[in-house]
């Protein structure tokens, strides 16, 4: 565009230049042939021509780069007007399209996208925040009205949940839970008024709860709202609510009676405050034989651990497994990685001790002597295994004592 414009201007100073020159050719021609009869003459009438000639010139170029330089800023003018205008084209469909997405789509992927394609306009976003802010509050309004809207619900979760979210967003996040907050409470109030309908006191009683609760020192109005209906089924809700409790009075289902009535306790109601007090006392009777039942129990769990741990040990002490001519044998589990013996042998005979192996092969002969002898000896054995201890005498006795064993 801005290429066919030059061109057009430099066609049009061509022209003129052109227009020029043919009004005064003749002149140029005649002084021309007066040069050729008289040099002198000619010298002179061409520097004259010349200087015209020049002054022309001047003027023509002069003339030709101001039209450019107009034309060229008629053309920038022209360009950045129309840009503009475009600009403010987009900025207004795409905040209305803020607005609609939100309104009538429920497109906060959408609304993002729409945003993003403007960061480097510094206004759009707040611009953007408040026309989605506006839409918000429409559809709060038609909740209001008694109508449901579970897509807004929905939509405020999922920005809620929205981890693009950072510190610089933190008060729009603010907004979007507070708008949330309102959007849940008056549609959890229509479902209050839905379940009165359907004469279900009790749950619209506790669902009005969570309303007054959630709301507190936050919407004053909607806490009116709710406690007002509170008040207007207080009595026919406290009424299922004791039928529902003395259902599982009579089914022993005390621990529920009391969950159930923990929250109805306080409203003055004495059959209820009665019910509550006995379902009490019964969990905790319940409980206390629970809890007695639970340590009799641990206490025979204790008792069998330690009979069986005494026959563990029991089956480990040492125990005499042949006692004949002059010949004993013990059976023998070592506690302990070293085996010691020592005593005395009395007599003329022979004396001899062995230590067998689990298989009673010799695993170490300790003592093999003839006379008196004293007996102080060790070996190192595999601690938890089982070994025999054989000891023989003749003509004599012995008195031993050993360690490493589980003993007698």
């Amino acid at each position: 565009m801005g290429i066919l414009v030059i061109c057009i201007l430099t066609f049009v100073l061509i022209c003129i230049a052109m227009e020029v020159f043919d009004e005064h050719k003749e002149k140029i021609f005649a002084k021309l042939q007066i040069c050729k009869k008289n040099s002198d003459s000619l010298s002179r009438k061409t520097k004259s021509m010349s200087k015209e000639l020049k002054k022309k010139i001047v003027f023509i170029g002069v003339g030709f780069i101001i039209i450019v330089i107009i034309g060229i800023s008629a053309y920038i003018g022209i360009s950045n007007y129309i840009k503009e205008k475009q600009r403010l084209e987009k900025y207004n469909n795409d905040i209305t399209n803020c607005y609609e997405t939100i309104k009538n789509d429920y497109n906060w992927s959408n609304f993002k996208s729409i945003v993003s394609n403007h960061e480097e306009e510094s206004d759009f976003e707040h611009k953007a925040y408040e026309k989605l802010y506006q839409a918000i509050d429409e559809r709060i309004d038609n909740i209001k009205n008694g109508n449901e809207d579970n897509k807004l619900i929905t939509m405020l979760e999922s920005i809620k949940k929205d981890k693009t979210f950072n510190s610089v967003s933190k008060a729009i996040l603010e907004k979007i839970e507070s708008k949330y907050l309102i959007a849940n409470s008056y549609t959890n109030i229509n479902t209050a008024n839905k379940q009165i309908a359907e004469q279900k006191f009790k749950e619209a009683y506790e669902l009005l709860e969570t309303v007054i609760t959630s709301n507190k020192e936050k919407n004053q109005d909607i806490v009116e709202i709710a406690t007002n209906k509170q008040n207007e089924i207080k009595e026919k809700a406290l009424e299922q609510v004791i039928t529902q409790a003395q259902e599982k009075v009579n089914s022993q289902d005390y621990s529920s009676v009391q969950t159930m009535l923990s929250k109805y306790k306080d409203l003055g109601n004495q059959t209820i405050l009665d019910m509550y007090n006995n379902a009490t006392n019964e969990v905790n009777r319940i409980e206390a034989e629970k809890k007695a039942q639970e340590e009799l129990e641990r206490r025979k769990q204790q008792e069998e651990e330690r009979k069986r741990q005494q026959e563990e040990l029991n089956a480990k002490k040492d125990k005499i497994i042949v006692d004949t001519n002059g010949k004993r044998i013990y059976k023998v589990c070592m506690y302990s990685n070293t085996f010691s013996i020592s005593g005395n042998f009395t007599g003329q005979g022979h004396f001899s001790v062995e230590l067998l192996d689990s298989n009673q092969d010799l695993y170490k002969l300790m003592v093999n002597e003839i006379g008196d002898y004293v007996v102080n000896k060790s070996v190192s054995v595999t601690k938890g295994a089982y070994y025999y201890l054989q000891i023989e005498c003749t003509r004599g006795s012995w008195n031993l004592n050993w360690t490493g064993t589980y003993g007698d």
